[in-house]
């Protein structure tokens, strides 16, 4: 199908909806209107004629009371009176059709003038409507009864109005009655119809229809619908409605209740009448609609096809382009509308296919070139592992020519041991949605040799997003395998050889140890005895002794005393050494804290200055850095005892990566340039009669730190106090 009737059926579909659409609107606004106008037309109709009707019923009523108030007061004593003042009231007479009567106030009827030649009621008192004029001395209209007629049916309607004295009491009354079977003052409305078909019904509070137009519809009761909406009408209701009549016909019934009387007026029109102008108007709208959306066709049609036009030369000129050349293939541009715009567009993008085209030519020249003088093999295989094309180093490394490599199997070139691996390459490159993989294969050389070849896999993927085909690198590590396995024969020398050598030193440190441990513990109880026997001598002689003997003992003493403690500083670093480490977290400002709080109660009167600063947890053994915090916050407490405010610092920095802890004084110092020998045992930098200490407690340290892991260093000048940082991994 062209683009024209696309477009022409296109836009008369949009055109046709939107005139139907706008249509159904309209024409449903317009019978909206025509039914309300109609309704309301007819409830204006009711309601006037329920005017009329009222006017007429408190006529008649002013009439009889206008004459029960002229009635002679002898009348009421004397029938034959009675009867001259009816005979003399001839309006009357006529507006009541000779239906007229005089009772006493018990109710006797006193004279009557009636068409009726037989009378049913002599006494009107059991009639409520004789009551309630009695009682409430006004006048009235009663509901239908039967009390004047001569007949047991329901068919007469009594006007009655009191005859009062002159002090207001009831003397009798003035009774007028309508025979709704015949003719009588109501029945001119009955006449009335609305419209060609439409009739007018006076209904009453017990559903009986008193006036209708055809006679033999009167004195019935009206069909429930009816019945209903007149008692709508009774409670306030004025208005229309759709009703079934009593044939099953849909009428529009309006209602409008009398002022005077709780009877409605109804007034009842066929539907399929009442609405026949809105059904001439629909036909009318439809065949306007009709005609209004085929001349649009015609328009859109004609529009169309002076719009599309220059589209169509658009059209051929594109399927005429692979035949053209330079300037040629361009589009001439005639104005300056929208089409015009999208002509220059197109020119703009056939301009950059055509350079893309181009590029893309040049980018396939310098592909093959790189392909054919890459330095690694290359290789185009296919999802079956065809080789597609290969480049001259493939050539050279699997020893074959191009021609016989074409369409050949690759597992054909793989070591027989590499093929099964060679096979899993592609369904595990499917698997991790197409990830280059590498392998180191061994493949047959034409010669038949072996040779190692680093390969990578890469996919190639189609325009349909799916790997059509690979891209198999190959380089050769023949050479560099012989190499490494060299190096590895190597390796296993020298590794062997370390692990001798390590092995070696691992008995020599056990043997040194034990060997430390041994002496050091023989060597405690000669110190000790020596030290025990000199207690005993300067305790026994010592008052007796010449001052420079009593000074030898006591050097002597202080020798085996220092001795002794060396001895420990040996056990200690001995069992550092020899301990397991325990690691765990562990909190170093808690433990500071403990150092620090039995230091300061060793010597209650120094002024120090604690700073134990929150620092961050450390993994480490909690008894070994228990020793490292007492050797460094010792040493810092001993050499700031003779400044007279001393200052003492453990915190925490962070630095290259790690925890580094450490703790400052403002004490002694020492020469920086004498730190290599810091941490060996029994060097010391001051002499013993200024600083007490054998000369362990850095050592000590020093090794517990490395057991860590760790690395610890100083920082300090003389008189200027020390720093001595350390981390534990």
């Amino acid at each position: 199908m062209k683009l024209r009737t696309k477009l022409i059926i296109l836009v008369s579909i949009l055109v046709i909806i939107l005139m139907v659409v706008t249509s159904r609107i309209t024409l449903g606004y317009l019978e909206r209107h025509l039914h309300d106008s109609i309704a309301a037309q007819q409830t204006a109709t009711v309601v006037h004629v329920a005017t009329d009707i009222d006017s007429t019923l408190r006529s008649m009523l002013e009439l009889l009371t206008a004459s029960a108030r002229v009635v002679p007061p002898a009348a009421l004593a004397d029938p034959s009176g009675a009867k001259a003042f009816l005979e003399s009231r001839t309006g009357l007479r006529t507006l009541f059709n000779n239906h007229l009567f005089v009772v006493d106030a018990a109710g006797n009827l006193l004279a009557e003038v009636t068409n009726q030649e037989v009378r049913r009621v002599e006494n009107f008192s059991g009639h409520a409507f004789f009551n309630k004029a009695r009682a409430t001395r006004k006048p009235l209209i009663s509901e239908l009864t039967t009390c004047c007629t001569g007949t047991a049916n329901l068919r007469e309607i009594v006007f009655i109005s009191p005859i009062l004295g002159k002090n207001g009491s009831f003397k009798g009354a003035l009774l007028g009655g309508i025979d709704l079977s015949e003719e009588n003052a109501l029945s001119r409305f009955g006449r009335i119809t609305v419209g060609n078909k439409g009739f007018i019904r006076i209904i009453d509070r017990n559903h009986m229809v008193l006036i209708h137009a055809e006679r033999e519809h009167t004195l019935i009761k009206a069909v429930p619908e009816v019945a209903r909406l007149a008692d709508a009408a009774r409670e306030g209701y004025v208005g229309t409605r759709e009703t079934k009549g009593r044939y099953g016909d849909i009428l529009l019934t309006s209602v409008a209740k009398l002022g005077s009387k709780d009877w409605v007026v109804a007034a009842s029109y066929p539907l399929t009448v009442a609405y026949e102008p809105v059904k001439v108007v629909r036909r009318l709208f439809i065949i306007s609609t009709v005609v209004a959306i085929l001349g649009v066709l015609v328009v859109v049609s004609l529009s169309m096809q002076y719009l599309t036009r220059p589209i169509l030369a658009l059209e051929r000129h594109i399927n005429e382009l692979s035949g053209k050349k330079g300037k040629e293939r361009l589009v001439p541009v005639s104005n300056e509308d929208e089409l015009s715009r999208l002509t220059e567009t197109f020119n703009t993008m056939l301009a950059e296919i055509d350079r893309q085209t181009e590029s893309l030519r040049e980018s396939e020249d310098r592909f093959r070139g790189a392909f054919e003088q890459a330095a690694v093999g290359m290789a185009i295989i296919d999802r079956e592992g065809l080789l597609l094309r290969t480049n001259r180093r493939f050539c050279d490394i699997t020893g074959r020519h191009d021609e016989d490599l074409a369409g050949l199997d690759c597992l054909t070139l793989v070591h027989p041991e590499d093929r099964n691996a060679t096979r899993e390459i592609m369904p595990t490159m499917a698997a991790t949605e197409g990830e280059p993989l590498t392998r180191e294969l061994r493949f047959t050389h034409g010669t038949g040799r072996t040779v190692w070849a680093n390969t990578a896999f890469s996919p190639v993927r189609g325009r349909s997003g799916t790997d059509d085909s690979f891209i198999m690198v190959v380089e050769d590590v023949t050479e560099r395998k012989r190499a490494e396995e060299e190096i590895l024969r190597l390796n296993s020398d020298l590794e062997q050889r370390v692990a001798d050598r390590t092995a070696a030193l691992e008995s020599a440190n056990r043997e040194l140890e034990a060997f430390s441990y041994t002496v050091s513990h023989d060597l405690k109880a000669p110190a000790r005895h020596i030290s025990g026997i000199v207690d005993i001598v300067l305790e026994d002689w010592g008052g007796c002794m010449e001052p420079a003997h009593r000074e030898l003992m006591e050097r002597v003493a202080a020798a085996a005393g220092r001795m002794q403690s060396m001895i420990d500083g040996l056990l200690e670093l001995s069992r550092v050494g020899s301990d397991e480490l325990r690691r765990q977290e562990v909190r170093p400002a808690h433990l500071a804290r403990e150092i620090c709080i039995e230091l300061a109660a060793a010597e209650p009167a120094r002024q120090v200055d604690w700073s134990v600063k929150d620092v961050p947890p450390a993994n480490a053994d909690p008894e070994l850095l228990m020793t490292v915090l007492e050797n460094l916050l010792g040493n810092a407490w001993k050499y700031t005892s003779r400044n007279e405010r001393a200052e003492v610092e453990f915190g925490c920095e962070y630095c290259s990566g790690k925890n580094m802890y450490y703790v400052k004084d403002n004490g002694a110092g020492f020469d920086i340039r004498e730190a290599q020998r810091l941490f060996a045992p029994f060097q010391r930098f001051h002499p013993a009669s200024e600083f007490e200490g054998n000369g362990i407690g850095l050592a000590t340290v020093a090794r517990i730190i490395h057991r860590h892991g760790g690395t610890i260093r100083a920082e300090s000048a003389p008189g200027r106090g020390a720093t001595f940082y350390f981390s534990l991994d």
